[in-house]
């Protein structure tokens, strides 16, 4: 599942003069290439592309032994460095940078340099789950929740949710030895 980290931002600029200005830009250690949307008129893609060590990135998946082997055949090869890419939608109607990664230094690098790039200050959005909830109440047929209890079969809850939404069951998992605060429960379901 992807990751979004959304910022916003007040700047009064047109998308050709933002388009212009990140069009196939070398930066230090890195680049970023930009064109229209074909998503939405009001909308920039954006990509942004480095180089990452091999036995740097092969640590983060792979055990020790098995990536001094992996990394000793790459390098054999000629392959020393990883093309790294993250995708990033400008969006002009809402004023926002959804940068498709999680907070870390490498999205915060990317902020900055975008910073730099337009002379624009971009803000994250924080939103708590009641937010999120609230954000998503009107969309049809859309809904989260999570019901816990003893015995599924006398849920009415349940009963009701899967004559609306019979699409909509996503998960029942059992687990007998986990205490809940609503007590001993036995069962968890998960509509979507």
């Amino acid at each position: 599942m992807a990751s979004i980290t959304i910022y916003k931002f007040g700047s009064g600029m047109t998308m050709h003069e933002i388009w212009s200005k990140l069009k196939d830009t070398k930066l230090k250690d890195s680049w970023i290439t930009a064109r229209p949307s074909k998503y939405s008129r009001h909308e920039l893609f954006i990509q942004y592309w480095w180089y990452e060590d091999v036995e740097e990135n092969m640590k983060k998946v792979f055990s020790e032994e098995e990536t001094e082997e992996i990394v000793t055949f790459l390098k054999q090869n000629g392959k020393n460095r990883i093309l790294k890419r993250v995708y990033c939608f400008l969006n002009l109607m809402t004023r926002t940078l959804e940068v498709y990664r999680g907070p870390d230094s490498k999205t915060s690098e990317i902020v900055s340099a975008l910073e730099k790039l337009l002379n624009v200050k971009f803000e994250p959005i924080k939103l708590a789950s009641k937010d999120l909830q609230e954000l998503y109440k009107n969309v049809d047929g859309l809904m989260y929740e999570i019901l816990r209890g003893q015995t599924l079969e006398n849920n009415e809850k349940f009963k009701k949710y899967l004559e609306q939404f019979p699409d909509c069951l996503r998960v029942i998992s059992f687990r007998p030895k986990i205490k809940f605060m609503n007590g001993n429960s036995k069962y968890q379901v998960t509509l979507n």
